[in-house]
């Protein structure tokens, strides 16, 4: 029995369809031989997820988006209905955690966290975004950026006291240009300054000596100063012995009466004399001032006749 041409082109292309048909889904991720439940989860945005994007567990694709719908009764929310393998349980604490990679496209990444009870198909899992890459890297880069402008306003505030202060700058740097030289020179005198040091602690070393040393010369020192002050000492008491000595001598004959000292201590007839003449004078001033008249002719050089006027 012979086949029409018709019936063989009509099979071909019936096969063609279908392997089309399951190659796609394949390569979109549906696997027909290992079968799946679906979950959904809702999104605040889904930043450009496609229903066939991969769903992944660990890095591994365990299934793929299904469909999306805008809930406009809820703020325009988006349903992501994703299918997961049937193998892979999840529960009421799992996450479908959107996340994008480098180049930008939108995966659901599971969180399976501690699954007590595994979630039956259909159930909403906690659905949450993961920060775009983009905003982990302002966010990170801000704080750099903000450390930057500053480190760069001080530079900038740091260049300008250069300029303003240039000439001190100079002036700094000849300075230790200077102290540079003078240093070298220190340097090319190291030798000398060797041999102080040598004898300077051959000098500390003959001082620590207890014979000759420093010890043994203050010894010494501390005995001429004993002997010069007990010279000393001497000499002072002797001297005041003879100063005692003579004010004895002076007082004593005094008190014997002899010289003129003792006369008018003990001998009042000066003291009385002295008294009635200051008595006498003190009297002459009172009269003369209560009767000047009476002294007008007087003159301590004389008078004169009235005869000797007419001459």
């Amino acid at each position: 029995m012979k086949i029409a041409k018709e019936i063989k082109v009509a099979v071909l292309a019936i096969t063609a369809i279908v392997i089309f048909y399951f190659g796609f889904n394949f390569l979109k991720g549906i696997d027909f031989f290992n079968p799946s439940n679906e979950y959904y989860a809702v999104y605040e945005q889904v930043d450009g997820l496609t229903a066939s994007n991969p769903v992944l567990l660990s890095g591994l694709s365990v299934g793929r988006v299904s469909k999306i719908e805008i809930l406009q009764d809820q703020e325009n929310k988006l349903k992501v209905y994703f299918e997961v393998r049937e193998d892979i349980t999840l529960g009421d604490e799992s996450v479908a955690l959107l996340a994008s990679d480098i180049l930008g496209s939108q995966t659901i990444v599971l969180i399976r966290n501690k699954v007590t009870e595994a979630l039956p198909e259909g159930s909403e899992v906690i659905g949450d975004i993961e920060p775009a890459l983009t905003e982990q890297i302002q966010e990170q880069a801000y704080p750099v950026l903000k450390t930057l402008d500053s480190v760069g306003q001080h530079l900038n505030h740091i260049l300008a006291n250069i300029d303003k202060n240039e000439d001190a700058i100079q002036n700094i740097m000849l300075n230790v240009e200077q102290t540079t030289q003078n240093l070298a020179k220190i340097s090319e005198k190291q030798a000398t300054i060797t041999a102080l040091i040598d004898d300077f602690k051959k000098i500390s070393a003959t001082l620590a000596d207890e014979k000759s040393g420093l010890k043994a010369l203050l010894k010494k020192t501390n005995g001429i100063a004993d002997s010069v002050n007990a010279l000393e000492l001497a000499r002072v008491v002797n001297r005041l012995d003879t100063t005692l000595i003579t004010i004895n001598n002076t007082v004593a004959s005094m008190q014997d009466g002899e010289g003129t000292v003792d006369k008018l201590l003990n001998d009042d007839s000066l003291y009385l004399n002295l008294n009635q003449t200051l008595v006498d004078l003190d009297a002459l001033l009172i009269d003369m001032k209560d009767q000047p008249k009476k002294y007008v002719h007087f003159s301590l050089f004389g008078r004169k006749d009235k005869g000797d006027k007419k001459k």
